[in-house]
């Protein structure tokens, strides 16, 4: 695959980072649905309106399968055509596709629990996990400034820029006997005092200075069967419970230090 850079607005997308978006098309809306329940109409719009910008990338569109089908079939085609693709109309799919995935989202405020939320740990790495505890990063568009990810493969958009987990959730697995503490599993940032069930992709979050968009969840690899007893790394994964890794987009760069007050936006 050969895709050039496109710059879209405050964000880069690489080729892999292009391609592997429309990969995951289909995922990200499951997602975005996953453990929420919106309304046919509001369904339907949010997939009409995704069509419309990945239909002419795709090259052909099939309206009759459900929503989900329809969008895996279209992300998947236009990624196989990407380096035929007219840059500008991929420019315009990339930077427009967030506003129907974020309407699945509903009101997703959290009420007045945030005020007790706070980031117990800061972690960067040259790649692998574990990663180092820090006292403090600096946040750019693509992430945490010093953090790199080993492998690109299915790491690194601009819409993984943070990936941010419960230090509850952690202490929790630790209970049961799991070899597990936070920054094990490559988070970026750990929080304590979050309803984990809340933080789900489309609500908007600030922590410290930073104001980000929870994305998707994390899907969780072979690289973290060490952190369970049993080795099934399947524990962090949301289709079990409220106990995965979150990705997050960058709106508003900044800092953030340990014992900082993270809240949700809805």
């Amino acid at each position: 695959m050969s895709r050039e850079t496109i710059v879209v607005d405050n964000y880069t997308y690489e080729g892999t980072d292009a391609h592997r978006t429309l990969h995951n098309l289909g995922e990200l809306w499951a997602h975005h649905v996953h453990r929420r329940a919106p309304s046919p109409a509001v369904l339907q719009q949010s997939a009409d309106a995704l069509a419309t910008l990945f239909a002419p990338l795709a090259g052909n569109d099939n309206p009759a399968l459900a929503p989900a089908e329809r969008l895996t079939q279209l992300g998947e085609q236009a990624a196989k055509r990407i380096d035929d693709l007219d840059p500008a109309a991929l420019e315009h799919a990339l930077r427009n596709m967030w506003a129907p995935l974020a309407a699945l989202a509903g009101d997703a405020r959290n009420g007045n629990q945030s005020a007790t939320a706070v980031v117990t740990g800061l972690f960067l790495s040259d790649g692998g996990v574990p990663k180092t505890a820090v006292d403090s990063v600096e946040i750019g568009y693509r992430g945490v400034l010093g953090d790199r990810q080993a492998s690109r493969a299915h790491h690194g958009r601009p819409w993984q820029a943070l990936c941010l987990w419960s230090s509850d959730v952690v202490a929790d697995f630790a209970k049961v006997g799991h070899p597990i503490r936070p920054g094990s599993a490559g988070e970026n940032v750990s929080i304590r005092g979050l309803d984990w069930s809340q933080a789900r992709p489309g609500v908007r979050i600030q922590v410290g200075t930073v104001r980000a968009t929870l994305t998707a969840y994390a899907i969780p690899c072979h690289h973290n069967a060490r952190w369970f007893v049993d080795g099934d790394y399947e524990h962090m994964s949301h289709e079990r419970s409220d106990h995965s890794r979150l990705y997050a987009r960058v709106d508003a760069p900044g800092r953030i230090a340990v014992g900082d007050t993270v809240h949700l936006a809805g």
